[in-house]
């Protein structure tokens, strides 16, 4: 994987596209919110105290609300109620704040939420929830990490609902997905002449995201061909595979959507599971994916 330049965009996700016209379609795009990009850029860095995050945290209602509700979800077990941002950032820790304020963001883009943009946004949720669950699985350190990329992994698609060009083509897609049991990337190619995974991608950029979270989303649904041999092309195959073990749990998967168990298998294989017991371990992947959902969807909803 080459550094997260413009030319690289241009390819087999764009269709032949000038990545220029792409650009200038993403840079009409709204930036994050202000609150959001603020807590981001504070959460990576090393001198910021709780407090001076529970104080920018505290003039977005709506984010600061949703931080209290995780904080005093199952998620975080406590004998007593969590009532201040403080409290709430100092359980919480750094890293997986800034999943939080990614996930209500991301959320706050969907405002008319209706059954395609639900469908999107369970799948973003339940492979943010698999990559955890895999990175744990072969003991990676990076969970925190994963969970955020996993979640990042559909920003493209939701990008796509919210604009108003594609959003009324997309009912396309799942047309396609349904006739021809094709993925999303293929089918949006087809409809689009480019897929989620380049639109995510220059987003995550305008938004200032690193250029490995740029490069995860770009590739993730490239074709695993070997073990991975650097630990951003091991996220991105965690991330492919999560997203793989969403779809095979049911969870956001339009009719038709492509599942194959032994396809998802011989990936697992790919990234370091076992050849013997990939596939109990995967079953386990799955159920537990469904589990964890089932608790927690309604934390980020």
């Amino acid at each position: 994987m080459t550094e997260n330049r413009p030319q690289e965009f241009e390819g087999r996700l764009s269709k032949g596209k000038d990545w220029r016209e792409i650009v200038a379609w993403v840079g009409d795009l709204p930036p994050m919110p202000n609150v959001a990009s603020r807590a981001i850029s504070m959460v990576e860095n090393p001198d910021t105290t709780a407090q001076e995050l529970s104080d920018l945290l505290s003039s977005d209602t709506a984010l600061a609300a949703r931080v209290l509700k995780i904080a005093n979800s199952a998620m975080f077990a406590r004998q007593r109620e969590i009532t201040t941002l403080n409290q709430a950032i100092m359980l919480i820790g750094f890293k997986a704040l800034k999943g939080i304020i990614v996930a209500a963001t991301l959320r706050q883009m969907n405002k008319r939420f209706g059954d395609l943009e639900r469908l999107i946004w369970e799948n973003s949720m339940s492979t943010a929830m698999a990559a955890t669950i895999i990175a744990k699985m072969l003991k990676k350190r990076y969970t925190e990490e994963i969970f955020l990329l996993g979640l990042l992994h559909s920003l493209g698609q939701i990008v796509l609902l919210v604009q108003k060009d594609t959003a009324k083509e997309y009912k396309n897609v799942l047309n396609m997905i349904r006739d021809q049991n094709l993925d999303y990337a293929s089918a949006e190619q087809e409809i689009f002449g480019f897929a989620h995974p380049l639109i995510g991608a220059l987003v995550a950029k305008k938004w200032n995201f690193s250029a490995e979270t740029c490069q995860t989303i770009l590739h993730y649904r490239d074709p695993i061909e070997s073990f991975p041999e650097t630990e951003l092309e091991e996220k991105t195959a965690i991330v492919q595979l999560a997203d793989m073990v969403s779809h095979a749990a049911g969870i956001g998967s339009p009719e038709g959507y492509p599942a194959d168990m032994n396809e998802i298998i011989e990936i697992a294989k790919k990234i370091g599971f076992d050849p013997k017991g990939a596939e109990d371990q995967l079953e386990e992947i799955v159920n537990e994916t469904k589990e964890r959902f089932e608790k927690e969807q309604h934390i980020y909803s």
